[in-house]
């Protein structure tokens, strides 16, 4: 018996049928809340699965399957880390989302390099998951930002600023606030 009173042998089934259909059901609903479920589990063993549905072409399903990754924390990390250079964009985007709500500690240093991204999306999560980490080192970074050519990442730069904090230090500087006046 397992710690809800389910002998194993029967929770294995609906395990198995998550994955299945997690994978191959032709409903994107289907397949993006057998990945809610499966990653609620937070079961390194799944990961495999996870990092195939970033995939996927429906783009609820490759969020949840971001948010099944992020669940995994630490143990996703560097496989997270290794797509910010996959060439879809639409996969970097989706690792740089779960690396920060990963709250790993570890991936400042991809994310940082992900702010340069060619696609304004993936600089725009970039951003966002600095801030959401916390990441001091990114503070010039994302200053730099300030200055983009996509007016969703300078938002997003100059929030993640915020939530970084430090406004006596880098943030409060002369820099970012003549930065923060030069959107082009």
């Amino acid at each position: 018996m397992d710690d809800q009173g389910m002998p194993e042998s029967k929770r294995e089934v609906p395990v198995e049928m998550l994955e299945r259909e997690a994978s191959s059901s032709p409903d994107p609903h289907v397949r993006g809340y057998s990945l809610y479920l499966l990653g609620a589990e937070q079961d390194a063993s799944k990961k495999s699965l996870f990092l195939t549905s970033l995939r996927d072409p429906d783009k609820r399903v490759r969020g949840q399957a971001a948010r099944a990754l992020a669940g995994l924390g630490e143990d996703a990390v560097p496989d997270l880390v290794s797509l910010l250079q996959n060439r879809d964009w639409r996969i970097r985007y989706r690792a740089a989302e779960a690396l920060g709500m990963s709250g790993s500690t570890n991936a400042g240093a991809a994310l940082i390099q992900a702010l340069t991204d060619e696609k304004d999306h993936v600089r725009y999560m970039a951003a966002k998951s600095l801030g959401l980490l916390g990441v001091r080192s990114a503070v010039t970074p994302l200053i730099d930002r300030l200055s983009d050519e996509n007016e969703y990442v300078r938002r997003m730069a100059e929030e993640s600023l915020g939530m970084i904090g430090g406004e006596e230090d880098e943030v409060g500087s002369g820099e970012y606030s003549r930065k923060r006046h030069q959107y082009p």
